[in-house]
């Protein structure tokens, strides 16, 4: 994937496209970058948090006087997770699911670079696993940050990302 979404989904769009109906739901830090849905650490296992991070992982690792790029670390390949230190850690307790209205993918044609955006012809939201981490920086603020899992493409958008 790109690293770039589109989502105005409303907290109950999200609630409802993660299949999290009856389940005890709160709300965190929400008025910026995009929303995850989370597991409420507090609630004994049943309950969600809808937060919102940014786009791009900073593992928690990372000095804090480094300036840090969220677009090294935007995917996370499926097959590889459990292998690298930056999300084999991740994988027991700070998984997490995006959901989007749909994201976009460039096609190379030669030297230029076609966007298409990619999304259900039926509007329902795209619904990606993730995995969290938070990171501290010099100012003592802690920003959450995530990656998408990523696997091969399917066969439907092969001929895009292919």
């Amino acid at each position: 994937m790109c690293g770039r979404a589109r989502c105005t989904l409303r907290h109950d769009d999200i609630h409802r496209a993660c299949h999290l109906t009856g389940r005890p739901l709160r709300s965190v830090d929400t008025n910026r970058d995009l929303t995850v849905v989370r597991r409420d650490d507090g609630s004994g296992g049943d309950g969600a948090v809808l937060q919102c991070m940014k786009w791009g992982l900073i593992p928690s690792f990372t000095k804090k006087t480094e300036k840090p790029d969220h677009y090294k670390m935007f995917n996370a390949r499926s097959k590889s997770i459990c292998e690298k230190a930056s999300f084999r850690r991740l994988v027991p307790n700070n998984r997490c699911l995006v959901a989007v209205e749909g994201f976009y993918e460039w096609k190379k044609d030669g030297s230029k670079k076609q966007p298409y955006y990619v999304h259900f012809k039926d509007g329902r939201p795209l619904v990606f696993a993730a995995l969290y981490d938070s990171w501290k920086n010099s100012e003592e603020e802690i920003l959450y940050t995530f990656t998408i899992v990523t696997t091969s493409s399917s066969p439907a958008l092969e001929w895009l990302h292919g």
